[in-house]
């Protein structure tokens, strides 16, 4: 099955910079630091002289400079974080996205459209147009140590910088509570607030948009118990969401946690992250694969 035929938002993205294929960009090569003084990435120089480019000068220097602040942002600590052209183009195609959801919707769910009615008939492919609220999820598939954990971080920021809503809840959803603290761990790193869920939801310093890390085994629909569960009610108002793998375990489960998540996710936004999307879509699943 190729799957990346399917990645039609992807493939949406690449059009709107004169290609139909990621290896067609010509950034894998280029220096990774940004030039003190220079305004302007590498990445972005070599973007900006594309044939067929369909953005204004003033948008892309626009998206650059913020990706640029991001990167210091969360290097205040780090201080040593460099995007790689692998990563710089997720960011990128986030912004974008973000922009086009907060300041031109309905016209972006058009030219959305548009693209895609020309694409299904190219590569004979059986997915519906997207609606609106089709517009509430980005997910990333990208290969283990490819620094999902960054970019989740600079989408974080890349959220609250547009704002298409004011989030009641921010929460990161993990598979175990290893990870659970390896993610504290990096959050903290990059300055953002953050804690994990001890079984007491009103626990710990409150911040502005604090990030909640919970396990997705601790999330239920009803609670039934005294224990550390919680049911998916408790977070009221529209939530952001973070979900590092959230498909790994049983089919069976796979089925009940999705659906929790999208009960969370309602009327909010989730950005998904996972090295593993290929092997739990097929053909034959439709409602998966769509």
């Amino acid at each position: 099955m190729d799957m990346e035929k399917y990645l039609v938002l992807n493939k949406y993205f690449l059009s709107l910079f004169g290609v139909d294929d990621f290896r067609q960009l010509p950034l894998k090569n280029i220096q990774e630091r940004i030039d003190d003084g220079d305004e302007i990435t590498p990445f972005m120089k070599t973007l900006m002289s594309l044939k067929g480019i369909k953005f204004s000068k003033d948008d892309l220097l626009r998206y650059d400079q913020n990706i640029q602040e991001y990167v210091r942002k969360i290097n205040r600590y780090r201080g040593n974080v460099v995007l790689k052209y692998f990563q710089y183009l997720p960011v990128l195609f986030t912004e974008i996205f973000l922009d086009q959801l907060k300041n031109n919707k309905v016209e972006f769910l058009n030219q959305l459209n548009e693209f895609l009615n020309q694409y299904r008939s190219e590569n004979e492919i059986d997915i519906s147009n997207f609606e609106l609220k089709d517009l509430n999820k980005l997910a990333f598939w990208m290969a283990t140590g490819s620094g999902k954990t960054l970019i989740m971080h600079i989408n974080y920021l890349q959220f609250l910088k547009y704002r298409p809503f004011e989030p009641d809840n921010i929460l990161l959803i993990t598979p175990n509570e290893g990870l659970s603290r390896q993610h504290f761990d990096e959050l903290q790193k990059s300055d953002i607030p953050c804690r994990i869920y001890d079984g007491n939801l009103n626990s710990g310093f409150q911040f502005k948009d604090e990030v909640l890390i919970i396990e997705i085994t601790k999330l239920v629909d009803e609670k039934k118990d005294g224990g550390i569960t919680l049911p998916v009610s408790a977070f009221e108002g529209r939530s952001l969401i973070f979900v590092d793998e959230g498909h790994k375990g049983k089919a069976s489960e796979d089925r009940v946690w999705a659906a929790r998540r999208a009960k969370l996710a309602e009327n909010g936004f989730v950005f998904e992250y996972s090295a593993t999307f290929g092997q739990i879509l097929s053909e034959r699943n439709k409602e998966t694969l769509e």
